[in-house]
């Protein structure tokens, strides 16, 4: 009877310890808390700079679910304000971060988070990564969602790195007709004269960066109008446009010889402020 007793024992003793062991073959201990619940906290914490605990309960949240976007956007965050921390353009540490920055953005845009602020975010880390296929597919995208003035220059910066100077024609002469009064309309004229110099279009060029000095030179008048202090930013831009498109056409001018077309844009250019 004893020794029944004792193996009776033992074996309740096994079962007790297997069944307060870890559960599941893996071994992992599941969590204790919701991935809501980790989410709140993790983002409470993000928010009042507890930066390391914070990190902890959103990579636990997005542990439990690997689908749950809101993390993920927080943990994207985290990485590219630290890689902004960080000093220096080329600073591994600062491209490092950003480089997760990016595929955790990414892997929230996969899942359905279309937010303008992270297709922007995509943008900037694939030019500072020198990924030029991403910054165009994510361009594209972003124009595609938000058809607006500063993502059409963004898509025609994006085609120019993979040097489709087709594509830069394309967006940037539909952008010049859509956004007349845009901060950006310089840079429309500017990025598709550029881009038929690159497909030897030069005469096609010469019209269109003459008629954007037209454009511009209209666009400044109507702001000196209004007389908005607030304009100044957009009326520096338009002047820094102008005076690039006269450049581009000065070498046309000089490379075709015609004297007094480049004597006319020498004037612009004095009368733009350039060399003062």
């Amino acid at each position: 009877m004893k020794n029944l007793l004792t193996v009776g024992c033992a074996c309740a003793l096994a079962l007790l310890l297997v069944s307060c062991g870890p559960s599941g073959e893996s071994g992992k201990t599941l969590p204790t808390e919701s991935k809501e619940v980790l989410f709140q906290r993790g983002h409470k914490l993000y928010l009042s700079g507890h930066l390391t605990d914070a990190e902890a309960d959103l990579q636990a949240a997005t542990a439990i679910d690997s689908t749950y976007v809101d993390p993920l956007i927080d943990l994207a965050q985290m990485a590219y304000e630290a890689g902004m921390r960080e000093e220096g353009e080329k600073n591994p540490q600062r491209l490092s971060d950003w480089r997760s920055a990016g595929e955790l953005y990414r892997r929230a845009e996969k899942l359905g988070y279309h937010d303008a602020s992270a297709y922007d975010r995509i943008c900037e880390i694939s030019l500072a990564l020198e990924d030029d296929k991403a910054f165009l597919i994510y361009a594209k995208k972003n124009a595609e969602r938000y058809p607006y003035d500063r993502q059409y220059y963004n898509l025609g910066v994006a085609y120019s790195a993979v040097e489709d100077w087709n594509g830069v024609v394309k967006s940037q002469h539909e952008a010049a007709e859509r956004f007349k009064q845009s901060p950006y309309l310089g840079a429309f004229y500017r990025q598709t004269g550029r881009a038929y110099m690159k497909l030897d279009r030069d005469q096609t060029a010469e019209r269109t960066l003459a008629s954007g000095v037209e454009a511009v030179d209209a666009r400044l008048a109507a702001l000196r109008k209004n007389g908005t202090s607030a304009k100044a930013d957009e009326s520096r831009r338009l002047t820094e446009d102008k005076i690039a498109m006269l450049l581009m056409l000065k070498r046309l001018h000089t490379t075709y010889k015609e004297a007094d077309k480049l004597e006319q844009v020498e004037r612009e250019l004095k009368d733009a402020g350039y060399g003062k």
